[in-house]
């Protein structure tokens, strides 16, 4: 038989397998023997060198926290004899004033003396008092030579202006402390400094108590500095197997504790692998210095950028192994070659009535599941095999009739589905024809300019938005109803219908949304609502009445450029319970300012992460886009910033604008 039909036969593909799974057990087999001898060797040491690097860790971490906590102490402690110092410090400015107050000062007087008095006093515990004014001019200073100079060039660790930061921080919260670089006294040399900053507001002077951060982080250091010794002390007594070492290093590759002088194998390259292997939690192997294998475990201690690490030589640890693996390869070799007779045996087994499933999978692919069968499959599968490939003969006869029965059923759901898809189309062009769509919508009314826009999240959906002019009043309503699809859409236009009924009937919008709420409730069995906002807009004076209906708070943006937030509810929503009053709201709107509506699809618009579009960025956009044009401009303007906020994702709800401009009434034309 050809080399080459061999291998694209059936039966030789399986023996090929087959020989390819015993080689590549007796491999594995082999290898994890290997590993297995060398882990069982190790496991041991391994455990008492973890214990040890625990050990170690633990007390670096609990020295470390009396540090941090020392530290802190001694900030807190500073701070708060500044900060009672300050206050001294105010009563007694407090007492000039009132000298002033009295008459029996000037007020040049009074604050004459009291710099006179803060140029003579230091901070208890600080370095020097320091007074500069709103503008940042320096009052009281250590150096008479900057004393009516600007100190606005110095800033603190964030970047800011520390006179800027300081008055700023010290009007929101009462007082602050900075961190700041601020100029040595008698030199340019800038040093890090902190400050507790406590404003007079009487006279306008910032009155901060200075000290060095510099004096604080000495003592700090000289506690750790006195750990590491008592460290080192501590590390050289303990004993690690094969004459190893146990040292500390850091980040930077320097030598916290330096390993015994009998173990100098630890050089930059071991350094690199222990460090991996701390953040691996795993076994570092290297090579010492006399050629040696090394293994070794390391632990990090992020807190001071330390590494506890523990090193010994792995010789004596590798030999089991070796005679394992070799005593196995005899036995492997030997049930390898009685494996491959047997395996050519089972896929000539195998191999014969496969042959014949292909054969009759093959006429499958050319089948015509819309019309009768052609081919049946052969009994000798189907009755005489009780095996695997009997079953999977019948499961192949199974899977033909299920095939002629799911492309007929295929056939009919298609064609319905074609059916629901175009009555769809024909549904959301009617309910879009329920909404005022011509835009501009009233240019025989320059006293506003409005446009809206509403986006399904499927082909039809329960938003809806409406308009129209009562005499020189704008009656215009928005809403969201609870759920999607036909039900959303059947009770908006109901919302819609009846809206506009109460909007030219009632005489507030109050009044409106009551009489749609008691309409929805009273005939509501599946107890759907809708979220509503009514509003009459007064085109002569721009006075605005309106009712809120658990509806997102509409925004009005200002002539001087700020946005309000008009959040007044007057009742819950729609159709949820008859009955219920409703409060009326109103606000007033100046020539050029603006209203926006809109519904939950606006601000819940999601991206690809799951983060919500929300209203301080509805917010935003608004305050910076609606100045720029038309109310149309606008509204195209967010439905971009949205589409660029969604990135593609598919939107979860429906969206609905609503854009107002009050323009005002040219008067000089209304007289003519």
């Amino acid at each position: 038989m050809p080399l080459r039909f061999a291998i694209r036969s059936l039966k030789a593909r399986i023996f090929l397998a087959l020989a390819a799974i015993l080689l590549l057990v007796a491999c594995v087999v082999m290898v994890y023997s290997l590993l297995a001898v060398r882990a069982s060797a190790i496991a041991a040491e391994e455990r008492s060198v973890q214990n040890v690097l625990r050990m170690a860790e633990l007390a670096i971490r609990s020295e470390y926290h009396t540090l941090l906590a020392g530290k802190v102490a001694l900030v807190q402690e500073r701070k708060a004899r500044f900060r009672e110092f300050d206050r001294v410090v105010l009563q007694t400015l407090a007492h000039y004033q009132a000298l002033a107050q009295q008459g029996r000062l000037s007020e040049a007087e009074a604050q004459a003396l009291a710099l006179a008095w803060l140029q003579k006093i230091r901070p208890v515990g600080g370095e020097y008092l320091l007074v500069f004014d709103r503008d940042g001019v320096a009052l009281v200073y250590p150096e008479p030579a900057l004393l009516g100079t600007q100190l606005s060039g110095y800033t603190d660790f964030k970047g800011r202006s520390v006179v800027a930061a300081a008055w700023d921080e010290a009007d929101r919260y009462g007082e602050t402390v900075l961190i700041y670089d601020w100029k040595a006294v008698g030199s340019d040399r800038l040093v890090q400094r902190y400050g507790h900053f406590l404003p007079y507001r009487p006279w306008n002077w910032m009155v901060a108590s200075v000290g060095r951060v510099d004096e604080v982080q000495g003592e700090a250091d000289a506690r750790l500095a006195q750990f590491r010794a008592e460290l080192a002390r501590s590390l050289a007594q303990v004993e690690v197997i094969g004459n190893g070492a146990v040292f500390v290093f850091d980040g930077q590759g320097q030598w916290v504790v330096r390993p015994s002088a009998a173990n100098g194998d630890i050089d930059a390259q071991a350094q690199a692998a222990l460090r991996a292997a701390a953040g691996n939690r795993a076994t570092a192997r290297f090579r010492g210095q006399d050629g040696r294998a090394m293994q070794g475990w390391a632990t990090y201690v992020r807190a001071l950028d330390w590494y506890v690490a523990v090193s010994a030589p792995e010789d004596a640890l590798t030999a089991p192994a070796r005679e394992l693996v070799t005593r196995q390869a005899l036995v492997f070799a030997g049930g390898l070659l009685l494996g491959l007779l047997l395996a050519w045996a089972v896929a000539s087994g195998i191999a014969r009535p496969l042959v014949r499933l292909g054969q009759y999978a093959r006429g499958l692919a050319g089948a015509d599941f819309s019309a009768e069968r052609t081919q049946t499959m052969p009994a000798a599968l189907l009755d005489e095999r009780q095996d695997e490939i009997g079953e999977l003969a019948r499961s192949f006869a199974s899977m033909e009739t299920a095939l002629y029965r799911n492309v007929r059923t295929l056939l009919a759901v298609t064609g319905e589905r074609e059916r629901i898809e175009g009555e769809l189309g024909v549904a959301r062009d009617i309910q879009l024809g329920l909404l005022p769509k011509v835009f501009p919508a009233f240019p025989e009314r320059p006293e506003i300019d409005l446009h809206a826009t509403l986006v399904s999240a499927r082909e039809i959906g329960g938003d809806l938005y409406d308009f129209f002019l009562a005499g020189d009043t704008l009656n215009f309503t928005i809403g969201d109803v609870a759920g999607k699809g036909v039900p959303a859409a059947l009770f908006m236009a109901i919302t819609k219908t009846l809206m506009k009924t109460a909007g030219e009937s009632c005489a507030t919008p109050a009044a409106a949304v009551r009489q749609v709420n008691d309409h929805l409730a009273r005939d509501n069995p599946n107890l759907m609502f809708v979220t509503a906002f009514n509003g009459v807009l007064d085109l002569h004076s721009g006075a605005l009445r309106y009712a809120n209906a658990g509806h997102n708070p509409p925004l009005i943006l200002r002539a001087d450029g700020r946005c309000e937030v008009l959040r007044s509810v007057s009742g819950p929503a729609l159709g949820a319970f008859e009955d219920m009053d409703y409060t009326g709201y109103a606000a007033q709107l100046q020539a050029g300012e603006w209203l926006l509506l809109y519904t939950d699809g606006v601000t819940e618009a999601m991206d690809g992460e799951g983060r919500l579009y929300g209203e301080a960025r509805l917010l935003a956009q608004f305050a910076a886009l609606a100045p720029q044009g038309s109310a149309a401009s606008l509204i195209r303007a967010l439905m971009a910033d949205l589409a660029l906020h969604a990135g593609g994702t598919d939107q979860s709800d429906d969206i609905t604008l609503l854009a107002i401009r009050y323009l005002g009434v040219d008067h000089d034309k209304e007289q003519t």
